[in-house]
């Protein structure tokens, strides 16, 4: 194991693209986000994008994000490349970002993983992470092909504005944090204008009062477009209503994928549904870890 002092650890540069899309080419059987994203952390004050080299190479890379008004350093893209693991890598990178968000400064540091991912979570112990709350997650192709349909109360779409008062009255959020596609953000209001610059926002209400809340939007990977969508509700018929309304969403745009993050109190309703495809290697949860500075 290497200490975090006995690695060459840098700011990743836009020349290093080579480098990271090979890591990325290991990663997720070649569907990782990262190709898509990678330009993008040098147009962002926000980001944070940090690398070890070995040998004039990128081996190893991850990015810190400031969200929430400077609040929250998000951990995002940990990477090693199969050759360089089991070294240490991980834990000196991950040492390393919690040591940039100290000198930033932010008030804590917050990432995802899945639940079955015993890597990751060790990654988080090292530095004092805690779990402060679990997400049910399910991937499935073809939703063009689902032709189940459920409605029983009404859908309305809503912006930022109009949602922001009532979602936070509902109770509906864990910590007031809003997960979407293994993102998280504060639901505050500049929060939510933020998800809204790329996601469309659905409520139900009754008696004038939200008692349901999902979003969703279409995000291109290698494999074409998939219809990534959160769900956040009171019942079942809520849930059920949310589900059906973003298969057809997707279906409708012609998505070849969705992924849905919902509570887990709802997994026996999804699995019980006909339709669904269960992998028993997939995993099923996601878990939020933090770590207050």
């Amino acid at each position: 194991m290497l200490g975090i002092t006995m690695v060459n650890i840098r700011l990743l540069r836009e020349s290093d693209r080579p480098d990271v899309l090979e890591i990325a080419r290991h990663t997720w059987d070649g569907y990782d986000y990262i190709p898509f994203f990678f330009d993008s952390w040098f147009k962002d004050e926000s980001s944070h994008p940090v690398g070890i080299e070995f040998d004039g190479h990128i081996v190893a890379l991850a990015n810190l994000r400031v969200i929430d008004d400077g609040q929250t350093g998000w951990m995002e893209a940990l990477r090693v490349h199969p050759n360089h693991r089991g070294k240490g890598l991980a834990v000196a990178l991950t040492q390393y970002v919690v040591q940039v968000a100290k000198n930033i400064p932010v008030n804590r540091v917050r990432y995802t993983t899945a639940i079955g991912n015993a890597t990751s979570l060790h990654l988080g112990e090292t530095v004092g992470m805690t779990r402060k709350f679990d997400l049910a997650i399910h991937w499935q192709d073809n939703p063009a092909e689902i032709s189940w349909h459920f409605s029983q109360r009404p859908m309305l779409e809503v912006t930022a504005n109009d949602v922001y008062d009532d979602l936070i009255a509902a109770e509906l959020l864990p910590y007031d944090t809003i997960i979407y596609d293994w993102k998280g953000i504060d639901a505050t209001l500049d929060g939510l204008k933020k998800i809204n610059s790329i996601a469309q926002f659905w409520v139900q209400k009754h008696e004038e009062e939200t008692n349901s809340f999902s979003l969703g939007f279409a995000r291109e990977d290698k494999s074409g477009s998939q219809w990534i969508f959160t769900i956040y509700a009171a019942d079942t018929t809520g849930f059920l209503d949310h589900l059906s309304h973003h298969i057809h969403k997707a279906s409708e745009l012609k998505c070849t994928s969705i992924f849905v993050t919902y509570e887990t109190r709802y997994t026996d309703v999804l699995s019980s549904l006909d339709w669904v495809k269960i992998d028993e290697d997939e995993d099923w949860a996601l878990t939020l870890l933090e770590l207050v500075l």
